[in-house]
This record gives structure tokens, C-alpha cells and sequence, in this order.
């Protein structure tokens, strides 16, 4: 069924069966792919889970192809000791690595992420100029720049931006700047306002029952509200600077 119309819709109804062992471990599919994530204090382990996945591969007559398949030990920027276990067995355990077009670091730093970015973005300036040379008018130019490199930078944004350090949103904000100056957009963009209108826009979203990401909001409050606000739903307690980062939890401090 690959290339088909429906292929991927039958690949998601097969795919619908597999779950974890363990409750406390989450199973993310997106198409065809399968995330796997395991917290350091589960009953079932890692390589226990992946075998699980691999048996339910074979019985549905599926190939996992493990030299794509990656392993990450998460941990906080700042912790000073920590233990990595050991890598399961056939899996390259990284620092980094990418998910869905986003490169993720063990650390949650997002250096990799802006580097590979800007140079994505700033290779694409290239096509701009000789589409602008061959006599593209300018309006067209700033469509295609609009599609190429503003909407790259807006892909995700709500799951990254807010891990970006000052030094890099300088990198951004200055790559923004440079697109202005070449008149290849007409607004004045920076990082804190594709930020601040991806994450209204998206939370907006989530909002409605039907939203993927509806379930992960808290419980509404049961008092009567006086003046209207962005939302009713209680504020979660943050233990770290980490978890308040998180896209959920700030937007519903910046959007009470």
C-alpha cells in the first residue's frame, strides 16, 4: 500500500492494537512513526518494551528497521549526577536526535535544532535571489518566502521555542532581520511574536474536546468567575523552571 491514497489510514488502523506493557510507559504513533517513552521509575523497562514491539511487528508481518531506530536518555540541563542505563541491545543510544523534523537533545537544549534551522533557512534565501533574478515580482518572492522559510521556522514552534537560549533567539531574531532588509517579507517578524501567536493560536485549539492535546489540560475550576478570562481551568503547581517551559503549562500562565 505504499504511495496509495489511503495507505497511511490503513497503516494507523493496523497500528491501533499496539500499546505498552506498563501503564506508566507511553506509546506515541504518528503514521508509521512509533515513539516509545519510558520514565525512570516504571515497572517494565526499556528493552522489555522494545521486545514487546518487535514481537507485535513479527506477528503482524512488519520489519522494524533498527539502524533508524534510536535510543535517548533524557535528563535536566543542570543535573550534576545521573544514571544512564545501558543502551538496548541493536540501538545507538545518542545525545541527540530527531523526531518528527525536530532534533531533540538528551539535555533539552536546542542548539542542534537552531544551528541545523538557520542553515536550512539560510540555504533557501539562495533559491530566493535567483527566483528574484529570473524576474519574479516581489509579492511572489515574499509568497514563496513566506512558504519556505517563515513557515519552517513557525513548524513546531510550540514544542521547542520556549527551550531556545537568549543567544539563539539573537540568531533567529537576526536571520528575521536579514529577511526584512533583502525585502523578502514586508513585516517586521521576531522570535517573541511567532512564539507568542503559534502558542495562542495552537492552545485556541486545544481548547475544544475533540483536540489531540484536550486531554492533557487539568480540571476546570468550579468557582464563579466575575470577569472573563482565557480559560477555567486550575493552575498546575511547577517544581521546576523545566516543567513550566513545557507548551501545555505556560500557556496556561500566559493565557489565564
Amino acid at each position: 500500500m505504499q504511495g496509495s491514497g489511503i495507505g497511511p489510514t490503513l497503516y494507523i488502523v493496523m497500528k491501533h492494537d499496539l500499546r505498552t506493557i506498563s501503564e506508566l510507559n507511553d506509546l506515541f504513533k504518528f503514521a508509521d512513526d512509533t515513539t516509545l517513552l519510558v520514565p525512570q521509575n516504571t515497572d517494565v523497562d526499556l528493552s522489555l518494551e522494545f521486545q514487546h514491539i518487535k514481537n507485535w511487528a513479527a506477528e503482524n508481518r512488519l520489519i522494524i528497521n533498527v539502524c533508524k531506530t534510536k535510543e535517548i536518555v533524557l535528563h535536566r540541563p543542570r543535573a550534576r549526577c545521573f544514571s544512564v542505563p545501558a543502551p538496548v541491545d541493536g540501538v545507538d543510544q545518542v545525545a541527540c536526535c530527531k523526531l518528527l523534523g525536530v532534533l531533540f537533545q538528551n539535555n533539552f537544549k536546542m542548539e542542534e535544532h537552531v544551528n541545523f534551522l538557520l542553515t536550512q533557512c539560510s540555504q533557501r534565501l539562495y533559491i530566493l535571489k535567483q527566483l528574484q533574478n529570473q524576474g519574479m515580482t516581489a509579492s511572489q518572492i515574499q509568497t514563496v518566502a513566506q512558504a519556505l522559510i517563515v513557515s519552517r521556522l513557525l513548524y513546531a514552534l510550540p514544542a521547542w521555542g520556549s527551550f531556545v537560549s537568549a543567544a539563539q533567539i539573537n540568531k533567529i531574531d537576526a536571520f528575521l532581520r536579514r529577511l526584512k532588509r533583502y525585502g523578502y517579507v514586508t513585516r517586521d517578524y521576531c522570535m517573541a511574536d511567532l512564539m507568542h501567536s503559534s502558542d495562542y493560536e495552537l492552545f485556541r485549539k486545544s481548547l475544544k474536546p475533540g483536540h489531540c492535546l484536550h486531554d492533557l489540560l487539568p480540571v476546570a475550576k468550579n468557582t464563579l468567575l466575575l470577569r472573563p478570562r482565557g480559560h477555567d481551568f486550575m493552575l498546575p503547581y511547577c517544581a521546576s523552571n523545566l516543567h513550566k517551559q513545557s507548551f501545555i503549562v505556560r500557556s496556561l500562565y500566559n493565557f489565564v
